[in-house]
């Protein structure tokens, strides 16, 4: 059975179903973000994958709710829903909770809290299965399970940002401020349904925080960058790119402190790199192939090869430890410099002897990429 709106209960349907698209189309958008760049790899980029999860789970919870108090009467049909509606908003945050459990954020807070919330929100899922949607005691587990994780995402959230920099800071930050907005939103969804004041004011509110928290969003994730793993920069050493041809430095940045003590280095490190794939090339009988990492007493090379035939050009990344970050910035190099330098790169045996002159403004490209 059916119930008839009147006027007020008209607008607030609008607004739910403008919320709805909204939030659907955000649900859709981290997906698709994750899509195009989930080759690269980056562990971090699971944050848009679980947030279109979350975004989900999330909307629909508000919409079916919303749903099930302007139109449905069938007390029996009533229930039903709004167990679907908790099952579903309780699922949302443990979708959240899955991004913090990633082991790369066990460097900033203790991940273990949030594998052991996963699990202890399976309790209130159980009390709302078993018992009626309009009992006290589901209204409490549900507020206090879900206060729980909001304090922990919070936490989260302040250290998270505190390790970040640059546009991926500013990113997550709206991202984080519209997801507590549409978390606290849920409080009251459930205010409304326990009924404890009066629903115009509960309804304003609600729909005001979760209108302002899409927005928000959806204002994060567009052009959402790269999320490469927490302090990478500092796994950073030298960047070499190299004319293997003529055994030349194209270009060099040094991201440590420590300087070569030889004035060759650069002309030796490019004449080595070429004569190691020279050797892979023979030992494996399949000229071509080239290495992409090669391992050093206290350091790793990664190695790009550049896409412009018939040039030769290495990019050689210096690192302590192999991350799939660095390497993700290393590409990114490599198509970043190809671009930036497309004519000089076509007749750049022209311009032996004048490559510091010549790509030396690379230099703002780089810290760009690093800020």
């Amino acid at each position: 059975m059916l119930l008839q709106l009147n006027t007020i209960q008209e607008i607030e349907l609008l607004f739910y179903l403008t919320a709805t698209i909204l939030g659907i189309q955000l649900a859709i958008f981290f997906f698709y973000r994750y899509y195009k760049i989930r080759d690269e790899r980056l562990p971090l980029n699971m944050i848009l994958l679980l947030f279109g999860v979350f975004y989900l789970f999330f909307i629909f919870s508000d919409f079916i709710l919303a749903i099930n108090r302007l139109f449905i009467l069938d007390p029996i049909l009533t229930e039903i829903i709004y167990k679907f509606g908790y099952v579903s908003m309780l699922l949302s945050t443990i979708s959240l909770l899955f991004f913090i459990s990633i082991k790369e954020f066990s460097k900033i807070i203790n991940t273990k809290i949030a594998k052991c919330l996963i699990i202890i929100n399976v309790i209130p899922i159980i009390v709302v299965i078993l018992l009626p949607s309009s009992e006290l005691f589901t209204f409490l587990i549900v507020t206090i399970i879900i206060s729980a994780i909001l304090i922990y995402f919070l936490i989260f959230q302040i250290k998270l940002i505190k390790t970040s920099k640059g546009i991926i800071k500013n990113r997550l930050l709206l991202i984080f401020i519209g997801t507590d907005l549409n978390i606290i939103s849920l409080f009251f969804v459930l205010e409304i349904i326990a009924e404890f004041y009066p629903l115009n004011i509960l309804i304003f509110m609600g729909i005001s925080l979760l209108m302002a928290g899409l927005i928000i969003v959806l204002l994060g994730v567009n052009s959402f960058p790269a999320f490469y793993e927490l302090k990478w920069k500092e796994n950073l050493l030298r960047l070499l790119i190299i004319d293997q041809k003529n055994h030349a430095s194209l270009y060099s940045y040094d991201f440590s402190e420590l300087k070569s003590k030889h004035e060759d280095y650069k002309r030796l490190f490019s004449g080595g790199i070429t004569g190691i794939d020279s050797i892979l090339s023979a030992i494996t009988k399949t000229e071509g192939e080239k290495m992409n990492k090669i391992k050093q007493a206290d350091s790793l090379i990664l190695l790009e090869y550049g896409t412009r035939v018939p040039l030769q050009i290495a990019y050689a990344l210096i690192v302590k430890e192999d991350l799939d970050s660095n390497r993700f910035f290393l590409k990114t190099i490599k198509n970043q410099f190809e671009a930036f330098y497309k004519e000089i790169l076509s007749e750049v045996d022209s311009f032996i002897g004048s490559e510091e002159q010549l790509f030396g403004s690379f230099d703002l490209i780089i810290k760009g990429l690093l800020y």
